[in-house]
């Protein structure tokens, strides 16, 4: 089992909030040390009955604090009193209560509770030993009480910060934990997004492939009957592997959630995607490459829809102009660079928390790319590197 003492440290949690049993055996040693004088001065002095009344209820006391603390609570409170009635001097017995309020206090008993009952016993037992309870002629009897009350409001208080920090730790770990179950969700939901573009750009190019080789038995000439049956077979299997993917996009939307009017997920269609964008009244400065660069279905995929959700954040949270640059600096991978002016309110430009950039940073990574952003002054940075060839990371 964790640790609180531990726990709480690695909060910053003070050393005083955190040491309940230490504080506790501490305070037991001073009281039996305090008992143990007191017993040798009751037998030293003759065995009078008001000592040993009074040290046996205190001790009574002492030794149920853990097990009984009401009963606890009444036999610290009367072993004064008791003392003082039978004509001996209370002082060790009211002390060894103002201690044990302390623990009574911090182990939950009422702290108004054992105040007042403590602080009363004190004030008069006192008051009975010395004959009166002014403080002008018997101070020990209200610096007794005061004791009392300063003991319980000390325990009290120690209780309420442990409380305070020990739940401040348990928010926090909620805070966290609730915060990675939504990246999770959200890596998980762009994976199944990433797969449903997958499926349609796969399931394309499956249907090409499957025309081109109906139309290739088409033209075979007579007589070509062994590669005629080959060519068959192998378009069954083609439409085989179109009629899983098929099902498989059936799998993947389960949920009903199929909207036909979202643009197809492919890098030929940023150009088209930018201009939606300024019909809807923002101001993109773009530069992208007129050189047709062939891309895998994953790369082609998965540039798109990084900059499709880096211009809906933009557009969300942002404010002013945005800036859209895709560069090919090599034959092997594409660069893409958003830029967007933040509103006044500070928003970073991401969306539902931050889950928009972990389903860009997903789509990156998926295909063994990178996505790096960053907020610097007013403005918000996204720099995704991809592989032309797509390949998946590793």
């Amino acid at each position: 089992m964790r640790s609180p003492f531990r726990s709480s440290m690695r909060m910053g949690t003070p050393m005083w909030t955190v040491g309940p049993r230490v504080l506790e055996n501490t305070l037991f040693v001073i009281m039996i040390l305090a008992l143990s004088v007191e017993f040798i001065r009751v037998v030293s002095d003759g065995n009078p009955a008001g000592g040993w009344v009074s040290l046996l209820l205190s001790a009574a006391g002492v030794a149920s604090i853990r097990t009984f603390p009401p009963f606890a609570l009444v036999c610290i409170s009367a072993g004064p009193i008791a003392g003082a009635l039978l004509g001996w001097d209370p002082i060790t017995t009211w002390s060894v209560a103002c201690f044990a309020a302390l623990i009574l206090a911090l182990r939950g008993l009422p702290a108004v509770l054992t105040g007042v009952v403590v602080s009363v016993a004190v004030l008069t037992a006192s008051g009975v030993a010395g004959g009166s309870i002014v403080p002008s002629v018997n101070p020990g009897a209200s610096i007794g009480a005061f004791a009392a009350l300063v003991t319980t409001t000390a325990g009290s208080s120690i209780r309420a910060h442990r409380k305070y920090w020990f739940e401040l730790e348990r928010r926090t770990h909620d805070a966290v934990s609730t915060r990675a179950a939504a990246v999770d969700r959200a890596i998980a939901e762009e994976r199944v997004n990433i797969a449903r573009d997958l499926h349609d750009s796969v399931g394309h190019h499956i249907a090409v492939v499957s025309m081109h080789l109906g139309s290739a038995e088409v033209h075979l000439p007579s007589g070509a009957d062994a590669a005629r049956i080959d060519l068959d077979k192998a378009r069954a299997g083609v439409q085989a592997v179109l009629r899983e993917t098929q099902q498989i996009l059936t799998v993947l939307r389960v949920d009903g959630e199929s909207d036909s009017s979202a643009p197809t997920a492919d890098h030929h269609r940023i150009t088209e995607l930018v201009a939606t964008y300024r019909a809807a009244g923002m101001e993109i400065e773009s530069s992208v490459p007129e050189e047709d660069r062939e891309m895998s279905p994953s790369a082609s995929a998965a540039a798109f829809r990084i900059v499709q959700e880096s211009l809906t954040n933009a557009h969300r949270h942002g404010a002013g102009a945005v800036s859209l640059t895709i560069t090919v600096p090599d034959e092997g991978e594409v660069v893409i660079e958003i830029v967007n002016v933040r509103s006044r309110n500070g928003s970073s430009g991401t969306t539902g928390g931050g889950r928009g950039l972990v389903g860009m940073r997903e789509r990156a990574t998926s295909i063994g790319g990178t996505l790096d952003a960053k907020a610097e002054g007013e403005l918000f940075w996204v720099r995704a590197t991809l592989p032309l060839d797509g390949r998946p990371a590793r």
